[in-house]
């Protein structure tokens, strides 16, 4: 009997370990990112503006004078790693 009931309870730990929110991919909201291609040639394409592997989590990001040129992205939400998530609201900062 005691070897069902400890059978039954790694049962139930196992079943109750999947429903535990997993805190690393827990979206982080107001962080600041700085665009990795400001200054390279295509920096102003689309497809790379709204890429978010094309950003860096920084703290604080420094964009002096505003410009033409992105630099960064501010009040973003964190996609899970370590990058902007685009399908939230965000504010885009920039400079020459």
């Amino acid at each position: 009997m005691k070897k069902y009931l400890g059978i039954f309870v790694v049962m139930l730990a196992l079943t109750a370990s999947a429903f535990t929110v997993n805190h690393k991919n827990t979206k982080l909201v107001g962080n600041e990112y700085s665009y990795n291609l400001y200054g390279q040639p295509g920096q102003d394409n689309a497809s790379n503006l709204n890429n978010p592997a094309n950003y860096t989590l920084v703290s604080p990001l420094i964009c002096p004078t505003p410009g033409s040129h992105r630099c960064g992205v501010s009040s973003a939400t964190d996609d899970g790693t370590g990058h902007p998530d685009f399908t939230k609201s965000y504010t885009i900062r920039s400079r020459n």
